[in-house]
């Protein structure tokens, strides 16, 4: 080749080899390439989980649902909502709370143990914070304030009941193990512990066996500081008594009675049993219900099976606890608390005196002087473990009962049966004047008035018609026979009718009285020849004002130094 042509090749060659460096970046005098471009934009932080809240709500109930009630956790169980606890606004009239906190924050295993406590407050009823019951919704529900609980663990219902269960827990009962004795100790259904507002209103008006009565009952513990106790019911119970009647003039002229708890061993009943026990003296002659002195016990009580006289044989039935739930006789049924003071170290006549201007009172009720029991205790004081009791009942099935089967019978010239009283006491028969023909039914409108009646004309063997009286009391006796200056007031109907197999007659259209109870008729056979009677019996009325009552006691200490000095 030529060697210009040569060194044109040559200069063509680098020449392309310098644009293909240039077009790969390189080149023997271009800098070192630098670091390329950083990463792009990462992920934004994860953010923190939300705190865990936990939300506890239920309802707020006493006899109706409660209002201005302040629901909150007690962490530092001292029976009061402090401003760093847990809470929830006030309930509504429907007494529905809603209570939410963060475990993180007020720990969790405290918050767990802790119960939800709902403080029922007094007050005037305009005030914010006073408790008002849907039931009566133009009073403050409490004159006193007090703390309903419900067990920790769990929320729902916080009523007189839940605090009850709650009562249990706190002595160490599981809340399982607690809800079943509450359970048996009232004799309701454990269901119902929760939830009794649709058991019948419980009422100044009737009183009815229900587990809002029992509730209302418990309430009423709450409100006077007695305190709840929750038992065992089946295990073994140990021997106790209390004086429940003591009538003293002096040491040959005395009455005694006494409730005597009996020990028994652990088993599948709730149930207890109690000896009406009685004794005394009538003009230094002794009486003793142990040798079957009969004139000790003279109310009969119609029960499941029919009319029975309550001798010391006839145990009675009660379960341990506070409240605690009673069976007399097969027949009257109760609930009722016992709120105790010590009163130890003071002067047994300084307590005679001062029950006497009680109430409640138990000694010499019947007006009989005080002195010669007062004399008798002089200045002997009760040793310690010495207490007196107030025991509060509410009478929750009346019985029927005749109060002195000795005198309260009829005259068999009169009549033997139900169905022949129409017969013995006409109203053609009823002399105005004198009272005469008529049938006594007790109290009238006054303590100075006695309730009459007589029989028209009979619609059935067992329906007929009445005529009604009001009589002044005998003005010399103020007894209630031959009653003077009687006035026909209303007509109404009589009925008998069949109770426990026994006959009751019951009269219809009565005007009210001030008797705590209504008078009915029955009859009784005996067995034998001529021992068949028609007795005047009493049905307690259904209002609270007739079922509920107070009572004073002694426990067994107290009354076994009383009794040693006064040497019974």
């Amino acid at each position: 080749m030529h060697s210009r042509n040569k060194r044109f090749a040559l200069h063509s060659i680098a020449a392309a080899m310098a644009l293909t460096l240039a077009a790969c970046g390189g080149g023997g005098d271009d800098p070192a390439p630098g670091p390329g471009p950083g990463p792009g934009p990462g992920p934004d932080p994860v953010p923190p989980p939300p705190p865990v809240t936990e939300t506890l709500s239920g309802q707020v109930a006493r006899n109706g649902t409660l209002k201005n009630v302040v629901v909150c956790l007690d962490l530092n169980a001292n029976d009061a909502c402090d401003a760093d606890e847990p809470a929830a606004t006030p309930t509504g009239a429907d007494g529905v709370y809603t209570l939410s906190y963060e475990p993180a924050k007020v720990g969790a295993a405290q918050a767990a143990a802790a119960p939800l406590i709902a403080p029922v407050l007094a007050g005037e009823v305009t005030a914010a914070s006073t408790a008002i019951d849907s039931a009566s919704p133009d009073v403050a529900a409490t004159t006193a304030s007090y703390v309903m609980k419900r067990a920790a663990g769990s929320a729902g219902a916080i009523n007189p009941l839940t605090t009850l269960v709650q009562a249990g827990v706190a002595d160490g009962m599981s809340e399982a193990v607690a809800r079943e004795n509450v359970a048996l100790q009232l004799g309701i259904d454990a269901t119902k512990i929760d939830n009794y507002q649709d058991d019948p209103p419980h009422s100044a008006q009737n009183v009815s066996d229900t587990a809002r009565a029992a509730a209302a009952m418990t309430s009423h513990a709450l409100r006077v500081g007695a305190p709840l106790k929750v038992v065992d019911q089946k295990s073994a119970a140990t021997e106790g008594g209390v004086l429940a009647s003591l009538w003293y003039r002096n040491a040959d002229n005395y009455f005694v009675r006494t409730l005597d708890r009996l020990a028994q061993p652990a088993g599948d009943s709730p149930w207890t049993s109690v000896v009406d026990a009685r004794s005394g003296k009538n003009a230094g002659v002794a009486r003793s219900d142990t040798s079957d002195d009969q004139a000790l016990y003279r109310t009969a009580y119609l029960g499941s099976d029919g009319w029975r006289v309550c001798d010391r044989n006839e145990l009675l039935k009660t379960t341990r606890g506070n409240p605690s739930r009673s069976v007399y006789c097969d027949a009257q049924v109760s609930v009722g608390y016992t709120h105790s003071t010590s009163v130890a170290g003071q002067a047994m006549a300084d307590l005679v005196t001062r029950w006497q201007g009680q109430s409640s009172n138990i000694i010499n009720t019947d007006g009989t002087s005080t002195a010669g029991l007062v004399g008798k205790l002089g200045n002997t004081v009760f040793p310690d473990g010495a207490e007196e009791e107030v025991r509060s009942n509410l009478v929750l099935v009346p019985g029927i009962t005749i109060d002195n089967i000795w005198t309260r019978g009829l005259s068999q010239t009169l009549t033997t049966t139900l169905q022949g009283l129409p017969t013995a006491f006409p109203v053609a028969g009823v002399d105005l004047a004198k009272g005469s023909g008529t049938l006594n039914l007790g109290n009238g409108t006054g303590n100075d008035k006695t309730m009459r009646v007589a029989f028209g004309a009979a619609s059935s063997p067992t329906t007929g018609a009445t005529q009604y009286y009001q009589c002044d009391l005998d003005p010399v006796t103020q007894r209630f026979t031959n009653p003077p200056k009687c006035e026909a007031t209303i007509a109404g109907t009589y009925t008998i009718e069949s109770i426990h197999g026994a006959p009751v007659m019951r009269f219809l259209g009565a005007p009210d009285t001030v008797m705590s109870f209504e008078m009915v008729y029955t009859e009784i056979d005996w067995g034998g020849p001529n021992r068949r009677y028609v007795y005047r019996a009493h049905e307690t009325k259904p209002a609270l004002i007739y079922r509920a009552s107070n009572a004073n006691r002694l426990n067994a200490t107290a009354w076994a130094a009383m009794k040693a000095q006064l040497g019974l």
